[in-house]
């Protein structure tokens, strides 16, 4: 156990730069005397591991150092593995994942499947064809600079054509999306690939200069400008499942048997949808005008069937 981490504290100061040894304590829940221990392991066999004092230092590698190899053991390569499998489902017609996928085979012999225990499916069954096709589309358009042109439908069912500068692909929650700059929008903007119809790559553009950092901090101020705060009470039987959807802080157990989770969500219809999924199950609390929300979204949809 201690030279696998002391080959990850390695990984770690090469990646990051300097960190405080209080921090690699935290990371692998040691004693920070553990930590201090392990450095002069490391320079003991010649690794050089510098340190600076005082609140604003820690430990760092010195200038020049570098790992010429990837080192992984037997469980760490599975887990690589069974990511690497279900990437190629929808992935495979991307060369440069291709050449990735022979590198790893020819250095860990991938061949053998024997002892996999970790499967992983990040395939979208309802598209997955053509999400091969906007995958490979979307990665040729940030390899090359390309505007992509798509008809995107929004929440009010109407397909509108966008022009977007891709940036990069997410996978978040189950969901592909590109993110990039809308041209049409004049902001930056993630699209949920299932949305997309119609997609082609158009003329170059300039890549824009801006972190991953600064582009994920206007996402998440965009997010929270549009959170309210909802209460809802949830009945026992249901309870214990909550877990899944909500962070386990935000759930608390009332005397009378009932569970009530306090978070933020987007004010907008896909809350109202994710609420009433619970059906029965879910009552909401607070806030009032989000209660008057869902009665007159249950009366639309009644009416549907007293025809």
């Amino acid at each position: 156990m201690r030279a696998d981490r002391l080959f990850s504290i390695l990984l770690i100061l090469s990646s990051k730069g300097m960190l405080t040894g209080k921090a690699l304590a935290e990371h692998f829940e040691v004693s920070v005397r553990t930590i201090y221990r392990d450095i002069d392991k490391m320079s003991e066999a010649g690794i050089p591991v510098a340190a600076i004092g005082g609140t604003a230092g820690g430990f760092y590698l010195m200038e020049n150092y570098r790992l010429d190899n990837l080192y992984l053991n037997k469980e760490e390569m599975n887990t690589v593995r069974a990511v690497l499998d279900s990437l190629n489902v929808i992935f495979g017609r991307n060369q440069q994942f291709n050449d990735i996928v022979l590198k790893f085979q020819h250095v860990y012999n991938l061949e053998d499947h024997k002892d996999q225990k970790l499967s992983i499916d990040m395939s979208h069954s309802s598209m997955e064809e053509e999400l091969k096709e906007y995958l490979f589309t979307i990665n040729k358009g940030i390899e090359n600079s390309r505007v992509m042109i798509f008809q995107y439908i929004n929440r009010n069912m109407e397909y509108l054509e966008r022009c977007v500068e891709p940036m990069r692909i997410e996978f978040v929650q189950g969901q592909w999306y590109v993110t990039g700059y809308c041209r049409n929008r004049q902001e930056y903007r993630k699209f949920k690939l299932v949305r997309i119809k119609e997609m082609s790559l158009g003329d170059s553009f300039l890549k824009r200069n801006i972190s991953d950092e600064e582009l994920d901090e206007i996402f998440h101020k965009s997010y929270e400008s549009k959170n309210i705060r909802v209460k809802l009470k949830f009945t026992n039987r249901i309870g214990e499942q909550l877990a899944e959807y909500f962070l386990k802080s935000n759930i608390k157990k009332s005397e009378d048997g009932y569970f009530v989770v306090e978070e933020y969500f987007p004010y907008e219809e896909g809350l109202i949808k994710f609420i009433l999924g619970f059906g029965s199950e879910c009552e909401v609390i607070s806030p009032v005008y989000l209660r008057e929300d869902i009665i007159n979204y249950l009366k639309k949809t009644l009416a549907n069937y007293n025809g």
